[in-house]
């Protein structure tokens, strides 16, 4: 007897704005540890794991599992280019360069020491924000654990956008419909990652690493960005099932054992896991977006005020209190930049849409058959088989407006 998916309390409620808000306050967990010890060694997970990965890892894989298949989503739903590309320099660029310019204008001139220059180039300063990495500053932060360290979090936005650019790429040349040329893809990443590893080989990558990125970083997050992808143009949440969601678990809990095991399974079972959590009917109400989508700029604050927060008391403060002072001003951070900046940029559409007060789409993927009937008694389904009902269940939160995502950490 085939086993039945997971269904949502709602046909397409889910828990995306609440999972990116967790793993942005994660990534200020993570970060308390080497901004006041020096080191990942004693943080908890790097410990559980024997220095593996980190809550900070494992939140920036989160943010691109969600981005690859909420944005291969946007893609299908409206496969314009233009269309495509505002969208995300809309969501993307406006956030980071103001979080820039108030970095350039303020943390830098208090965290330099005194008497020292805290010039910030405006040359520097575009050129970097254009290719969305942290502009030259002079020395910051020299007492701190982690000395001259201005925004260690920024490292993966570029390759967020890159990874919009590789959608577009895939969606144009239409390889987005041959599915298992994505799947071959993603295996030989992991594979080339695990070859990197097992190598020690890390690539300096020159001149075209200047311009795409770090070679090894591609080949740790890329994976997770396709995990995502490979999600979508295989029908999204129908292909959660309970055995599947139990086995994913055992299989990475197990390969923690293994040296080097988690680099296979997290890109294929922390993922799978990963998005069963994004449909979980339990989270549901927690509908932590339901005031704004506060992760983007949480990410981008938390560093730097983690940092100021650490200068404050010389460095003499514990990881857990400094995740205790940091996480409310960088929730504030990031609720005035979404408020602020962000929804600005943002088609009016996609804001009624992400306040719950347009409909939400019908089905995540055009080729996808509709999802399965609710087993609520109250139900009946319209012409495009999107579900209806006059139950409580019909308030229950929409997906995020436009498949909009971003990456963090």
């Amino acid at each position: 007897m085939p086993t039945r998916p997971i269904q949502p309390k709602s046909g397409h409620a889910n828990n995306f704005d609440s999972l990116r808000l967790i793993f942005a306050v994660l990534v200020i967990l993570s970060h308390s540890f080497p901004l006041t010890r020096g080191s990942n060694d004693t943080e908890p997970l790097s410990v559980l794991t024997h220095g593996q990965i980190t809550f900070g890892n494992i939140s920036v894989w989160a943010f691109f599992v969600i981005s690859g298949f909420l944005i291969t989503q946007s893609w299908q739903r409206s496969p314009k280019v233009f269309k495509f590309l505002k969208r995300r320099v809309g969501r993307i660029y406006p956030g980071f360069a103001v979080a820039a310019a108030l970095t350039a204008l303020f943390v830098v001139p208090l965290a330099v020491d005194p008497g020292t220059s805290h010039h910030v180039s405006p040359v520097s300063y575009l050129l970097n924000t254009l290719r969305l990495q942290i502009f030259a500053a002079p020395p910051v932060f020299l007492h701190n654990p982690m000395s001259n360290a201005l925004n260690g979090s920024l490292w993966s936005v570029p390759y967020e956008f890159w990874c919009y650019l590789g959608v577009l790429t895939l969606g144009l040349t239409g390889f987005l419909r041959r599915r298992t040329v994505v799947v071959a893809l993603f295996f030989a990443i992991i594979a080339l990652h695990l070859y990197m590893v097992i190598q020690g080989w890390n690539p300096a990558g020159s001149y075209l690493g200047q311009v795409f990125g770090y070679p090894p970083f591609w080949a740790t997050v890329l994976p997770y960005y396709l995990a995502g992808t490979i999600f979508q143009i295989y029908g999204g949440y129908p292909l959660l099932r309970r055995p599947w969601i139990a086995a994913a678990a055992v299989v990475l809990v197990a390969s923690n054992f293994v040296p080097n095991g988690l680099a296979v399974t997290m890109p294929i079972c922390g993922s799978y896991l990963l998005l069963a959590l994004a449909y979980l009917p339990w989270l549901h109400p927690l509908n932590l977006g339901r005031f704004g989508d506060f992760s983007y700029g949480t990410y981008l604050y938390a560093f730097p005020i983690q940092q100021l927060l650490v200068q404050r008391v010389h460095g003499n403060i514990s990881p857990l209190l400094l995740f205790a002072e940091a996480t409310p001003l960088t929730l504030i951070a990031g609720a005035l930049s979404w408020h602020l900046v962000e929804k600005h940029f943002l088609q009016r559409s996609s804001l009624l849409k992400h306040e719950g007060l347009l409909p939400a789409e019908s089905s995540a993927n055009p080729n996808q058959p509709a999802a399965p009937k609710l087993e609520s008694r109250d139900t009946s389904q319209d012409t495009n088989g999107k579900t209806l009902s006059n139950s409580r269940d019909a308030a229950a939160p929409a997906p995020h407006p436009e498949g909009e995502s971003y990456v963090a950490l």
